[in-house]
């Protein structure tokens, strides 16, 4: 199987994640100094198998990093691109792939195609989205608030953007922006790049008539949430794209490309699967449902069997619970005394899965969203809507490397560095049984089984508060059967599950310390298996034993 079907991915937020030089910012000689807190090949280290880097090129920082002015530079703030390369192998050294963030729906207003594009003469003057006239040419509006249409005066015309003015959409039309994107790949994939995250990669094609979207009037949205976005995103030209951005990265070997697939109504939750084609698409797309989930197995089970079955056997799933846009989940999902528990639950699923798992930053740690007063806001989102909306600051705040102290900076931090004892990684490293170690035994226990890094999925019958699934494959030439139980619920829970079916339980996040523990340390009343309130078990199946289990 392919390396990024079975390793473990994290996404690192560069400007959070560690300063090395005391402004302030995280940058990529920080990074360089925590790549053995990732991988030191060693399971005191967390694991993780790839890192995608949020965008660290040069930007005016509009969108914080989502607005580019330079696909082919690191921004001075972030390091150089000496920094970058030491970076690149000092990661390799460590078996560590890095994947990057291409950002190719929209550019900065300053980048250089965009400003020769606004003379009507320049050989780039068809790069972006124009139109001449008094008024927009039709109703689309801007994801971050305001229409998308923002007149030039240099031009005398009005170009469209999907998100704020100073991000400007490419004319994907214009086979020279194609070339041209192929070119920033080939770039960065000659350097020894592993591969691509691509920003909102169904928003690439725009309707060539520009026509208006539908608007439901009566919705209790924001204006954006009231259209209906068949028009200026998800065109059918955009699998053919797909086709020829598989052809050009798979001319490199072992590299991928994972998109997300924006949503503009959450309930079309199978989009993203459009764009795996029959493996000559994206390699992987985004669901974000867990991300919407209520803490409920039964809602769990039925975004799996969604997803299962959308994918097919020929595309290959993932799934992840927190990113950069993201309320995090250790936030979404908190109640009280029982979010510890909550939070193993979680991990056991993200990590137990078919399915390539991407990690968020100090997700491993429980850390927290954080509340931004309004005077510290930073992300145009919250700076628009608030209080309404509070922006993805929270999502994205400093890691905790230690506290009450952080040394994510020895100066001013960009956003509030209020780092919690309980969730740094100093604290939690001095004990065993923390979410860290917890994460880091999941992690390494996926790796040395093939069953769960390569195996088959069995999602078994599921009950509103305990889900239950079996992972099955070839290990050392012999069969392997795990079971996976998750009781959801702050209540025991009883299953069918006979002691004669278990050879070991494997990891149980009731007894943290310990390793291939007998069946018989469960606990089992009338030849049924309890489950504790918010227990995780990984259970080693005997290889013969007919599973006919119900929860």
């Amino acid at each position: 199987m392919n390396w990024w079907q079975q390793g473990v991915f994290y996404q690192i937020y560069p400007r959070s994640f560690q300063d090395s030089n005391g402004d302030g910012i995280g940058d990529l000689q920080g990074l360089i100094q925590r790549l053995d807190y990732l991988n030191d090949g060693t399971e005191q280290s967390l694991g993780i198998d790839a890192i995608w880097l949020s965008p660290f090129f040069p930007s005016p920082m509009h969108d914080f990093g989502y607005d580019i002015s330079d696909y082919c530079a690191i921004d001075p703030q972030f390091g150089s691109m000496d920094d970058f390369d030491e970076l690149l192998q000092q990661a390799h050294q460590r078996q560590i792939r890095i994947i990057l963030d291409l950002v190719v729906n929209h550019t900065s207003d300053q980048h250089p195609w965009f400003q020769q594009s606004c003379d009507p003469d320049s050989d780039k003057a068809d790069w972006y989205i124009w139109h001449n006239g008094k008024q927009p040419p039709n109703n689309w509006l801007g994801c971050f608030g305001g229409r998308g249409w923002t007149f030039n005066a240099q031009r005398q015309a009005w170009y469209y953007h999907s998100f704020l003015p100073q991000q400007p959409d490419l004319n994907w039309r214009n086979p020279a922006v194609k070339q041209a994107v192929k070119q920033v790949m080939e770039f960065w994939l000659a350097k020894g790049v592993d591969g691509f995250r691509l920003d909102v990669v169904n928003l690439y094609y725009k309707d060539a008539q520009l026509r208006n979207n539908p608007t439901d009037w009566f919705r209790l949205a924001r204006p954006y949430d009231r259209q209906r976005h068949i028009y200026d995103r998800d065109q059918p030209e955009m699998h053919s794209l797909l086709h020829e951005m598989r052809h050009w990265i798979d001319a490199w070997p072992e590299r991928m490309m994972v998109g997300e697939v924006m949503l503009a109504d959450a309930g079309n939750s199978d989009l993203p699967a459009s764009y795996y084609g029959q493996n000559d698409e994206l390699h992987l797309a985004f669901n974000f449902e867990f991300l919407r989930a209520p803490f409920k197995a039964s809602a769990f089970h039925a975004i799996i069997r969604k997803w299962t079955e959308l994918l097919g056997s020929e595309n290959w799933p993932n799934y992840t619970l927190s990113n950069h846009d993201f309320c995090r989940h250790a936030s979404r999902y908190q109640a009280g005394k029982h979010t510890q528990a909550r939070l193993e639950i979680l991990a056991a699923l993200l990590l137990t899965l078919r399915g390539t798992p991407f990690l968020y930053y100090g997700e491993e740690t429980g850390m927290p969203e954080q509340n931004v007063k309004r005077g510290d806001l930073q992300d145009p989102v919250g700076i628009r809507y608030w209080p309404l909306h509070p922006g993805r600051d929270g999502c994205r705040r400093p890691m905790m490397w230690d506290a009450p102290l952080n040394t994510f900076s020895q100066g001013q931090s960009w956003l509030p560095d209020e780092a919690i004892p309980a969730h740094s990684v100093a604290q939690q490293q001095q004990n065993p049984h923390c979410l860290l170690s917890w994460y880091k035994k999941l992690i390494w226990l996926r790796k040395k089984t093939p069953a769960l890094h390569q195996g088959k999925l069995r999602l078994l019958q599921a009950s509103a508060d305990v889900l239950a699934y079996e992972r099955s494959g070839i290990n050392a030439g012999r069969s392997e059967r795990l079971l996976i139980l998750l009781n959801f619920s702050n209540r025991t829970q009883s299953t069918s599950l006979h002691p004669q079916a278990l050879a070991s339980c494997l990891l149980n996040n009731k007894k943290k310390d310990q390793k291939n523990a007998a069946p018989e340390t469960l606990h089992f009343h009338g030849g049924r298996l309890q489950l504790q309130p918010l227990q995780a078990l990984v259970l080693q199946l005997q290889d013969d034993y007919p599973l006919k289990m119900y929860v």
